[in-house]
């Protein structure tokens, strides 16, 4: 039996997709919010990078292992 699922935290800025292809294992769909908002604070507290000038101009469409998006949520909810 398989406990946990792989999700992929895939990255759009500015109309550009950024896949995830390693995904991160986490027991069930309701845990995806939860660490979404843990990356994205992350990314944005912590984070500098040339080519992204704003973290606030990003969102996250994480999909499940089958592919369909179980959640798109901008980094502004952080």
């Amino acid at each position: 039996m398989r406990v946990a699922l792989r999700y992929f935290m895939n990255m759009r800025y500015r109309g550009r997709l950024i896949p995830d292809y390693e995904g991160d294992e986490l027991p069930n769909e309701e845990a995806v919010r939860g660490h979404a908002l843990a990356i994205a604070s992350d990314l944005i507290f912590r984070t500098r990078m040339d080519t992204i000038r704003s973290w606030f101009d990003c969102s996250f469409e994480v999909t499940d292992e089958s592919g369909r998006v179980v959640l798109a949520m901008p980094f502004d909810e952080v």
